[in-house]
C-alpha cells in the first residue's frame, strides 16, 4: 500500500462562483475528494492546505513554502501530489524541479481549467490520475499531469486557456500518455540517483525578461544593468537566438553586460526549436560578448534557472554560466 500526500494550493481546481457569478477560493475540496477520491484507491492518502490563492498571485516565496513542506514529509510519503492553478503551474513546476536535489520520488502537479464542483469539470480525472501517476509511474521527478497526459515538469507549457487539453511540451516528448494502460517511456524518464535527497531553495527574483520586437531600441536597457535593481535579463530572440545586430544600443548593452559581469541569457520566442548563437552572423555579437544559450529550454524555466543561478552563485559570471548551460533535471538538451 503506498503513501501519497496531496498538498492544495488553489487554483481554479477549488474555486466555486461568489454571488456575481465570479470564480473564488473555495473550501469544500478536502470533504470533495475524501468521497469521491479515497474510495478509488486502497493507498493511504492525506490532504494538506498550503494555501488557496489563484495562481497569477504565486511568487517565489510559494515555490519555497511548498519545497519546504514536501521536504519535511519526504521520508513519510511516496510521492506527492501538488494542486496548483494552471496559469503558473509551469514555472512552479521548473523551480521544484531545480530546488530538489537527488530526487527519488514522484512531485506531481495538477490542477484543472473547471473547477471541481461544476458538472463538467475536468478536476477529478485530473486528480485521480496525478495520484495513480504518483503511486504507479515508477517517476523520480517533477511532472505535470494534464488531460491523460505526463510531461517533464521544466519542460512544459501552458498552451490553451479554454481547451482541456492546455499543456504541451514543445521540445521533449511526453512521458507517459494515460489510455486504457499507462503508456510509459522509460527510457525518457530521469534514473533513479545514488545520492541523498536534498533541498536548496535559494534564489534571486531580480530577474527581467525583455522579448525582441521590430523597432526595439536596446538602449533602453542600460540604466537596468547600471543601477543594480536588476540581477540578470533573459532576451527572448527571433528564431534559434537571431539578434538584430543593427538594433541603436545593442552592442553598447552588450559591452556594458560583460563589463558588469551581468548574466543574459537567450532563449526563442519560438516554443519549439533550439537557441544557436553560431548559426546567423547577427548572433554572433552575442556570443562574443558572453551572452549565455538556453538552448531549448522553454521560457518558463530559462526564467527559473536564472533566479537559481544567482540565488545560489550571487554575481560568479562562471559559475552561473556552468549552471545554465548544463542540463540539472532534464530542462535542456545535453550540449
Amino acid at each position: 500500500m503506498g503513501r501519497i500526500a496531496i498538498l492544495h494550493t488553489g487554483g481554479t481546481f477549488a474555486m466555486e462562483s461568489n454571488e456575481q457569478g465570479k470564480l473564488r477560493p473555495g473550501t469544500y475540496a478536502f470533504d470533495y475528494i475524501e468521497k469521491s477520491v479515497y474510495p478509488l484507491f486502497d493507498d493511504h492518502i492525506e490532504q494538506f492546505q498550503l494555501c488557496n490563492i489563484d495562481s497569477s498571485l504565486f511568487r517565489p516565496s510559494h515555490w519555497k513554502l511548498i519545497a519546504d513542506k514536501i521536504a519535511e514529509m519526504y521520508e513519510n510519503y511516496d510521492g506527492f501530489v501538488v494542486v496548483h492553478g494552471t496559469d503558473t503551474m509551469a514555472y512552479t513546476a521548473a523551480a521544484l524541479s531545480f530546488f530538489f536535489e537527488n530526487l527519488d520520488k514522484p512531485v506531481v502537479l495538477t490542477g484543472s481549467q473547471i473547477p471541481l464542483k461544476d458538472k463538467r469539470s475536468d478536476a477529478l480525472q485530473n486528480l485521480v490520475a496525478a495520484i495513480e501517476v504518483a503511486l504507479r509511474g515508477n517517476l523520480n521527478e517533477v511532472v505535470v499531469v494534464f488531460h491523460n497526459a505526463v510531461f517533464r515538469g521544466n519542460r512544459v507549457k501552458k498552451r490553451d486557456a479554454w481547451d482541456f487539453d492546455a499543456f504541451y511540451s514543445p521540445n521533449h516528448p511526453k512521458l507517459i500518455k494515460l489510455g486504457i494502460d499507462m503508456g510509459r517511456l522509460d527510457r525518457l524518464f530521469l534514473p533513479k540517483p545514488t545520492g541523498i535527497f536534498a533541498l536548496n531553495t535559494a534564489l534571486d527574483e531580480r530577474v527581467l525578461l525583455v522579448p525582441f520586437f521590430p523597432g526595439f531600441d536596446f538602449s533602453m536597457l542600460l540604466p537596468v544593468i547600471r543601477d543594480e535593481k536588476v540581477k540578470g535579463i533573459v532576451l527572448e530572440a527571433y528564431g534559434s537566438g537571431n539578434i538584430p545586430s543593427d538594433n541603436p544600443g545593442l552592442e553598447e548593452l552588450f559591452a556594458e553586460a560583460s563589463g558588469h559581469a551581468f548574466p543574459i541569457v537567450v532563449c526563442s520566442q519560438s516554443p519549439a526549436g533550439k537557441v544557436n548563437l553560431h548559426l546567423y552572423e547577427a548572433a554572433t555579437k552575442a556570443e562574443f560578448y558572453g551572452l549565455i544559450s538556453a538552448a531549448d529550454m522553454t521560457r518558463e524555466a530559462t526564467l527559473v534557472k536564472l533566479m537559481v543561478a544567482l540565488g545560489r552563485f550571487g554575481s560568479d559570471l562562471k559559475k552561473i554560466k556552468k549552471f545554465i548551460t548544463r542540463s540539472i533535471a532534464g530542462e535542456k538538451v545535453a550540449e
